[in-house]
């Protein structure tokens, strides 16, 4: 068996005088058609299979197939505006040690808390000792400390907060991250389908633990880490460089 174009096929079939040949097969694959037909010839069969297209079904196609593509690029233009957060351009890892720039401030984030999910930015722990707690809805390790990141919170409130960020690289959906937060009371407030935070504090596993006071990055940390007594060495540290800071203002 062998192919060969449609009109060529013909054109052999005349010129060989074929004194007995029928077409056995047709089968049609829009905008393809396969024609199989036999020769006889000294007792010998032979078998040709024809391929040809069919221009008019295949300019259909490709209409139909640029119409599809135009919805799909129309649908995607305006779902992922609303769905992607704002990154900035000149992101970059930051370093232990390093004072935050004010962009970690003021960048606005996605943030799911008592059930509702709003945009703000972290301004409002500027003056705190701030704890990112990197996790995902997946990871048991993560959730086992939570009940007691919720009673840090509420021994330290207002002197420390331990904000959760869920990375949209942990693939979790809005309504898993919400199902997990019910089963702690939704006491915890979470970051959701961050993109910003998670190139700041490169990780390669969760949970990790971003430890920032006094406008500086102090240290990263696993959850061995994540306990009262770090908690009052940092808070103990930063209340003694206040202190000498205003001495030396009023000296």
């Amino acid at each position: 068996m062998r192919k060969v174009n449609f009109l060529s096929a013909l054109a052999l079939l005349w010129l060989k005088r074929i004194k007995a040949n029928s077409l056995i097969a047709h089968q049609s694959y829009a905008p393809f058609n396969l024609f199989l037909f036999t020769e006889q010839e000294d007792g010998d069969v032979t078998t040709y299979a024809v391929f040809s297209f069919d221009k008019s079904k295949l300019k259909e196609l490709k209409r139909r197939s640029c119409l599809a593509l135009t919805w799909i690029l129309l649908s995607l233009a305006f779902v992922l505006p609303a769905a992607a957060q704002n990154t900035p351009s000149d992101l970059k890892p930051l370093k232990i040690g390093s004072k935050l720039p004010e962009s970690f401030w003021m960048q606005e984030h996605l943030v799911y808390a008592k059930g509702k999910t709003i945009k703000q930015n972290l301004s409002q722990y500027r003056n705190k000792l701030l704890i990112l707690d990197f996790w995902a809805t997946w990871c048991s390790s993560c959730t086992h400390k939570f009940r007691y990141i919720d009673s840090l919170q509420k021994e330290y409130d207002g002197l420390a907060v331990v904000l959760l960020v869920d990375a949209k690289s942990t693939r979790d959906t809005p309504e898993k991250i919400a199902v997990t937060m019910k089963r702690f009371d939704d006491q915890l407030t979470t970051l959701v389908a961050d993109t910003v935070l998670s190139q700041q504090f490169v990780h390669t596993s969760v949970p990790h633990y971003i430890w920032i006071a006094g406008g500086y990055f102090l240290a990263a940390s696993g959850s061995e880490f994540m306990h009262k007594g770090n908690l009052d060495a940092i808070l103990g540290r930063q209340q003694h460089l206040q202190k000498d800071r205003k001495r030396r203002t009023t000296n």
